[in-house]
C-alpha cells in the first residue's frame, strides 16, 4: 500500500470517528442522579467561589474523592453559564483526546498499524463511545489509564517518568479509586529503579516524584488534618469494625455474578444490538433493561488478551498484565454490586490488546473482522433511541414553564422504581438551568446540603410531579399536563 492509499486511510478512519463520537451529542447525554449531584456542587463553586477540600464520596465504603472534577465542573461552568449541553460537548471532546493519547503511546510502545487497529476498536466501540459521553468523575479513567501505562513502561529505562506517575496516581485519587490499583505496578517499577539506578538518583527522582504527588493530593491532605485523618485511617476502621461500609460478604455467589458481569462487558466491547436500545440503558440500567454481551465475542476479547500477555511476557511490558490482571481479580472478589463502568480503565487496555492481535493476524483476516466491526457499531450508535436525554428532559423543562409562568412550585419526580429521588433525578437541575429553581424537590432530601440557599421555607403555589414511566395517582385532577416524548409534568394547585 502506498504512502498516499496509506494516508487516505487514515482520513477516512478519523473522519468516521468523529462521525461517531459526535453523533447526537446533546440528545445522548445523560444527566442523572450523579451528574446532577456533581453539577450543584459545581454551581455553588460559581456562585460564591470557596476552596472545598474533597469531592464526592467513594460508593460503599465511606471514602472522599478529591474536589479535582469539581473544580474542573466548576470552570465549565462558569463559562457556559452553567449548560449541561456544555459538558455533553466537553466529554465527547475529550474521548477524542483520549484517542489521539492512544494513538501516539501505541505507536510509540509498538507500531503505527498497532496503533491504528486499537483507536479503530477504541474509537467505534459502542460501548467505550457512550462510557466516554458521560460527564462526571470517572470521565477521566481511560486517558490516565493509556498516560499512566505509558509513564511506568518508560520509568523502566529512565526513571524520570516516574514524576509523572507520581502526578496520575495524585489524579486518581480525584477520579475513581480502581485507578490506585496502578500501585502496584508502580511498586514493581521503584523496586527495578532502585536496584538499577545509583542512590544519587533514586532520591532526587524520589522527592520529586513525592512533592508533585503532595501537591495534587494536597486538598484532602487539608482535609484529613481538619477531620481527623477520617479518609486516611477509612481502611483500617473498616478492617476493625469501627467504620461500617456498605459491603457484601465475599461469597461464591458474588464471585460467579461478577465474573458473568466481566464476561459480558469483554463481548459488549465489541457489539451490543442492532435496535433502538436507550442510550442509558447501556451504559448505566437506568430502567433495568441490561443487554448482556454475546459469548463468543467475550471469547474474542478472552482470546486477544491471553495471546497479548504470552507474546510480550518477555518484551518489557508487564505493566499491562500486572494491572489488567490486579483489575480483573479486584473486580471479581470486591464484595460489592460491581457497575461495569468499574472497568472502563480495562476496557482500554483490551483495545490495546486487540489491536496487537489484530495486527498479528493476516490482513486478508483481521481488515474484513474490522470493517464488520465498524459498520456494526456505527449502525448501532445511530440507531440509537435518545429518549432518556438531554434534548427530550429540557424540551420538557421548557413546555412546562410556559405553564408555571412565574408562580413558585414544588417538584416532585415519580416512576415504577422506588426511591425516586435517586432513580429520577437530574430535573431539580434542568428545571434550574433551563426555566426557574424550585422552592423545594423531593431532591432536597439527599442533596439540600450541597444549596440550602435556595430551598424554601414557605409553601409552593404549585407542585410539579415529573413523570419517568407512569401516571401518579393522586386524588386531585392536574391544572396542565405537559408531554414530551416519554416524559410527562403533571402540574397540581398545591
Amino acid at each position: 500500500m502506498t504512502f498516499s492509499r496509506n494516508k487516505i486511510l487514515i482520513i477516512l478512519i478519523v473522519f468516521s470517528i468523529l462521525f461517531a463520537r459526535l453523533w447526537k451529542v446533546e440528545s445522548l447525554f445523560n444527566f442523572n442522579f450523579s451528574e446532577e449531584m456533581q453539577a450543584h456542587m459545581a454551581w455553588e463553586q460559581v456562585k460564591n467561589f470557596h476552596p472545598i477540600w474533597i469531592g464526592v464520596s467513594a460508593a460503599n465504603i465511606n471514602y472522599y474523592l478529591g474536589p479535582g472534577f469539581t473544580y474542573l465542573n466548576a470552570l465549565l461552568f462558569k463559562i457556559s453559564n452553567g449548560n449541561p449541553a456544555f459538558m455533553a460537548w466537553f466529554s465527547a471532546l475529550f474521548g477524542l483526546v483520549t484517542i489521539a493519547s492512544i494513538y501516539f503511546i501505541v505507536s510509540n510502545l509498538f507500531s503505527k498499524r498497532v496503533a491504528i487497529f486499537t483507536i479503530i476498536i477504541y474509537g467505534f466501540s459502542t460501548l467505550i463511545n457512550l462510557h466516554d459521553r458521560r460527564f462526571w468523575n470517572p470521565t477521566p479513567i481511560p486517558f490516565i489509564t493509556i498516560w499512566m501505562i505509558f509513564s511506568l513502561t518508560k520509568a523502566k529505562k529512565n526513571p524520570k517518568w516516574l514524576v509523572l506517575t507520581a502526578v496520575l496516581i495524585g489524579a486518581a485519587f480525584h477520579t475513581h479509586l480502581t485507578l490506585l490499583l496502578f500501585i502496584i505496578p508502580t511498586l514493581y517499577i521503584v523496586y527495578l529503579s532502585l536496584k538499577k539506578n545509583s542512590l544519587k538518583t533514586n532520591i532526587k527522582v524520589g522527592i520529586l516524584a513525592f512533592i508533585v504527588y503532595l501537591i495534587v493530593t494536597s486538598p484532602l491532605i487539608v482535609f484529613d488534618i481538619v477531620h481527623n485523618f477520617d479518609n486516611l485511617m477509612m481502611p483500617l476502621r473498616i478492617i476493625s469494625g469501627t467504620q461500617k461500609a456498605d459491603l457484601n460478604q465475599v461469597s461464591i455467589a458474588n464471585i460467579q455474578g461478577h465474573i458473568k458481569e466481566l464476561s459480558s462487558a469483554f463481548g459488549r466491547l465489541w457489539f451490543i444490538k442492532l435496535h433502538t436500545n436507550p442510550h442509558d440503558e447501556i451504559v448505566l440500567e437506568s430502567h433495568l433493561v441490561k443487554t448482556y454481551g454475546n459469548p463468543i465475542l467475550s471469547l474474542l476479547t478472552y482470546g486477544a488478551l491471553l495471546f497479548f500477555i504470552v507474546k510480550n511476557r518477555k518484551q518489557g511490558f508487564e505493566i499491562f498484565v500486572i494491572y489488567a490482571l490486579a483489575i480483573i481479580t479486584a473486580f471479581i472478589i470486591y464484595p460489592s454490586y460491581n457497575p461495569e463502568y468499574y472497568l472502563m480503565s480495562l476496557l482500554t487496555i483490551l483495545t490495546i490488546a486487540i489491536g496487537f492481535t489484530l495486527d498479528k493476524l493476516s490482513l486478508n483476516f483481521s481488515v474484513p473482522l474490522v470493517i464488520l466491526f465498524v459498520i456494526f457499531n456505527i449502525y448501532s450508535v445511530v440507531t440509537l433511541s435518545d429518549k432518556y436525554g438531554l434534548t427530550v428532559r429540557a424540551e420538557l423543562v421548557k413546555k412546562t414553564m410556559q405553564k408555571i409562568g412565574d408562580k413558585s412550585f414544588e417538584l416532585q419526580t415519580f416512576g415504577e422504581f422506588e426511591k425516586p429521588q435517586y432513580s429520577y433525578a437530574g430535573w431539580r437541575y434542568l428545571f434550574k438551568h433551563y426555566g426557574k429553581t424550585p422552592a423545594q424537590s423531593n431532591v432536597d432530601s439527599v442533596l439540600g446540603w450541597i444549596y440550602p440557599d435556595e430551598i424554601s421555607n414557605k409553601t409552593p403555589e404549585l407542585k410539579v410531579i415529573v413523570s419517568d414511566t407512569i401516571e401518579p395517582t393522586l386524588d386531585a385532577r392536574p391544572q396542565n399536563i405537559v408531554k414530551n416524548g416519554v416524559y410527562s409534568a403533571y402540574i397540581y394547585k398545591n
